[in-house]
């Protein structure tokens, strides 16, 4: 007889997977790395300083001082560097646990990289009506598309999400080609979290744009005939693969 816990995690999708653990190691590394900087320029100052002062005392307490100042700056910007990742962080979690409630026919995999690829994939997940990329940004204010870009807020991003979410569907097409299981369909999805849309669900070149409140409408869609189930768990087992 199945314990309530096992027939519980038997009604809803299988996950894989730590949400939000790129951006959160990438911040802390993108947004302290002039930290090193200081330490070794502080360094140098000291081998300066002793034994014998290779500079002059007035020289060297000006050069403390200056790194005292641009330490100040420095770890001020990183701080909001790392506020910014942490809130990306912060997003994927969110999606993760709406995406654990999905049915026992999805497998979901969160935060994979596939070995010898250059994308962090956010969401992967492996459902009878295909395969979706979905990336997640925890962006405030609105976004709107023109001319098939995205502006947030007025301004294109430094890294556009429509081409970062493309990237990654075309290595992960790459790898189930690679891998025997190509022609699957793959669904390119950019979910916003507390961001305001021109409307909640959209097509914008291509990619299935939505709120976060209606990601779980849009991976039940029935975008194309469904997939069976044996050809989904042949999809998993490759992806499993990569975790392993």
């Amino acid at each position: 007889m199945n314990t309530p816990k096992e027939s519980l995690s038997s009604r809803f999708a299988r996950v894989y997977g730590s949400p939000g653990e790129a951006p959160r190691v990438m911040g802390l590394l993108r947004a302290f790395w002039p930290l090193l900087v200081i330490c070794l320029v502080t360094g140098y100052l000291l081998r300066a300083l002793f034994p014998a002062p290779a500079l002059s005392l007035s020289h060297i307490g000006v050069l403390f001082f200056l790194v005292a100042v641009v330490s100040g700056v420095l770890l001020a910007w990183g701080s909001r560097r790392l506020g910014n990742f942490l809130k990306g962080a912060k997003g994927e979690e969110w999606v993760a646990h709406e995406l654990a409630f999905l049915n026992v026919d999805y497998t979901v995999f969160n935060g994979l990289r596939l070995a010898g690829g250059k994308q962090n994939f956010d969401h992967i997940i492996v459902g009878p009506s295909g395969i979706f990329v979905v990336e997640t940004k925890n962006w405030k204010g609105s976004v709107e598309f023109r001319d098939g870009k995205l502006y947030a807020d007025g301004k294109e991003p430094s890294r556009p999400p429509l081409k970062q979410v493309k990237a990654a569907t075309a290595e992960l097409v790459a790898f189930l080609d690679d891998s025997g299981h190509g022609g699957i369909p793959v669904h390119s999805v950019l979910c916003f979290i507390s961001t305001e849309l021109p409307e909640e669900v959209m097509n914008v070149n291509g990619v299935v744009v939505c709120a976060g409140r209606r990601l779980i409408d849009v991976l039940q869609e029935t975008f194309d005939e469904p997939i069976s189930e044996s050809m989904r768990e042949q999809v998993v087992d490759e992806l499993r693969k990569v975790i392993e």
